[in-house]
């Protein structure tokens, strides 16, 4: 039977999605980099770098009145983009559950996780990405659809039977992804460090917002 050619032309209508938006926006690279560098070097005055998990992590950006351009298109965008999904953004603001910076040294790397709190929508900005660094990779959310999953004809290749899918950061790219969409960093094999963006956008009710203009994004 496997040599049977079907001929029949079968309508593919593709279910369930889950999207991942990338733009190049290299007009933040100078002042997100001027304020990441800032906050890194006020975190290694605090802790020293750990061999077996050799990353910082800073506190949260978001409030610094220098990041508003940046905080703000990012969450106008997650506005925007979740409305195109087809949520009804019109009942809804968008907010900053968190922001921080993250410089990843050499062997570090970030687990398979996701985020909740809350937040809905997840993404990067990447700063710095040296020859070698890490990649982002996406997991596809079905356990059902993985551990069923059947070899695939060309794992390089993206596509339906793929069952996680990387990318290589370039510096002023920024992504989004829902923030049920597990996500990892492969390791940092460069001797230099990787430097990039964290945040996580949530939602409140459009009506707590006391204002006599239309709010749809804050930045908090």
């Amino acid at each position: 039977m496997n040599n049977v050619i079907n001929k029949d032309e079968l309508l593919t209508i593709q279910l369930f999605s889950a999207p991942i938006y990338k733009i190049n926006k290299p007009e933040f690279l100078k002042i997100s980099r001027k304020i990441a560098k800032k906050y890194i070097f006020k975190r290694k005055t605090e802790v020293c770098l750990n061999p077996s998990y050799p990353v910082y992590m800073t506190e949260s950006l978001n409030y610094d009145p220098e990041m508003f351009d940046f905080a703000n298109y990012v969450a106008q965008t997650a506005w925007n983009l979740l409305s195109e999904q087809g949520y009804d953004m019109e009942k809804y603001n968008t907010y900053f559950e968190s922001m921080w910076c993250q410089e990843h040294h050499n062997l570090s790397l970030m687990e398979r996780h996701i985020h909740g709190n809350n937040v809905i929508m997840t993404g990067f900005y990447f700063l710095d990405c040296p020859k070698g660094s890490s990649k982002v990779v996406f997991h596809d959310p079905r356990d059902a659809k993985v551990i069923t999953s059947l070899s695939e004809k060309d794992v390089g290749l993206a596509s339906i039977a793929s069952n996680m899918i990387n990318f290589e950061p370039e510096a002023g790219q920024l992504m989004f992804s829902s923030s049920w969409l597990p996500h990892s960093f492969t390791k940092n094999e460069s001797k230099s460090p990787m430097r990039f963006i964290h945040f996580n956008i949530a939602v409140n009710p459009a009506q707590q917002i006391t204002s006599t203009f239309k709010a749809v994004a804050e930045v908090i």
